[in-house]
């Protein structure tokens, strides 16, 4: 009975080829660059070190199948390849600009005297 109910669930899933695979890795990446809720903390978590590695495959797999790929699937290969790296691109951009944030605001909350008896009077003391 088992058998008969792995079979079927077999049966509802997508033929394997290129073009599926790639859109699994894909939307792996696009789900790592847009943020997955943490179950247990509900925090969003990007993981851009991932989506550099899922870019990295898709790169290998575009240069081990040069020449082999039908043209919608070259088309598909590049086209999404490109997207994900501009993805990666500004995603990249917007974690440094943050990180460029908080060390600013970190920078003036130490330049700024944490009590009124801090400041310096008219007179420099």
């Amino acid at each position: 009975m088992e058998e008969t109910t792995a079979q079927e669930e077999t049966q509802h899933l997508p033929p394997v080829d290129f073009i599926s695979y790639l859109t699994n890795l894909v939307e792996t990446g696009r789900l790592y660059l847009n943020g997955i809720p943490n179950p247990e903390t509900e925090e969003v978590v990007i993981n851009l070190p991932l989506v550099k590695h899922i870019i990295d495959t898709i790169e290998m797999l575009e240069e081990k199948t040069k020449g082999n790929l039908t043209a919608p699937e070259a088309n598909f290969l590049a086209n999404t390849l490109y997207e994900l790296r501009m993805g990666y691109v500004r995603a990249l951009s917007r974690h440094e600009a943050a990180a460029q944030e908080e060390t600013a605001a970190r920078q003036t909350e130490e330049d700024t005297p944490a009590e009124e008896n801090d400041l310096p009077t008219e007179n420099g003391n």
